[in-house]
C-alpha cells in the first residue's frame, strides 16, 4: 500500500483561498479548506491507489469530524498518526511500524519539522509556504505531478489505459 500522510493548513489552503473568501459567507469547515485542493489531492489519490493518513495538528481537533466528513463527501478516506508529545517525525514512524504493508509514502507538508530524520526528510513533497504570509500556496498541479512520479501510478490504471489504446 502507498501512503500520504497530509498536513492540512498550508497545503488544503492557501493565502489566496482565505483572501479570496474573506468577504464571503461561507459556513463550516468550508471556511478553512478550499475544496479544489481537496480535488487535486483526489487526482493524486487515484493515479496512485494511495492511503490518506492525517498527521496534521487537525486530526485531535474540535473540526477533525468535519474534515473527515468533508473529504469522505470526495471518497477520501483517513487514518490518523499517534499523538506523540506533538512530535510528528515520530508520530509518522510510528504509525508506519504499527502498519507493515506499507511499500511506499510520501509525507506532504508545508514545513519541515526538526524530527524529520533523513528519511522522512527523503519522503517529503514540501508544499511552498513562501509567498510571504501564512498559508502559501497551498496544493498547486505541480506537486501532485511529484505525488504521482514519486509514488507511482496504480497499476489498475495504468492496465485500464493500456487496454484503452
Amino acid at each position: 500500500m502507498n501512503v500520504i500522510f497530509l498536513d492540512i493548513d498550508g497545503v488544503l489552503n492557501s493565502d489566496e483561498y482565505f483572501d479570496k473568501t474573506k468577504n464571503l459567507n461561507i459556513e463550516g469547515i468550508k471556511r478553512d479548506i478550499d475544496v479544489e485542493k481537496i480535488e487535486l489531492l483526489k487526482k493524486a489519490i487515484d493515479e496512485t491507489g494511495a492511503k490518506v493518513v492525517l498527521s496534521s495538528s487537525w486530526r485531535y481537533t474540535k473540526k477533525a469530524q468535519d474534515l473527515k466528513a468533508l473529504l469522505a463527501h470526495y471518497e477520501i478516506y483517513t487514518d490518523v498518526t499517534p499523538f506523540i508529545q506533538n512530535n510528528r517525525g515520530v508520530e509518522i514512524k510510528q504509525w508506519l511500524s504499527n502498519n507493515e504493508n506499507v511499500e511506499d509514502f510520501i509525507i506532504v507538508d508545508d514545513e519541515i519539522f526538526s524530527s524529520y530524520d533523513e528519511e522522512l526528510l527523503g519522503k517529503l513533497v514540501k508544499i511552498s509556504n513562501e509567498n510571504g504570509h501564512g498559508y502559501g500556496e497551498g496544493l498547486l498541479p505541480k506537486d501532485i505531478d511529484e505525488i504521482i512520479n514519486r509514488l507511482g501510478r496504480n497499476r489498475n490504471i495504468e492496465s485500464i489505459e493500456e487496454f484503452e489504446r
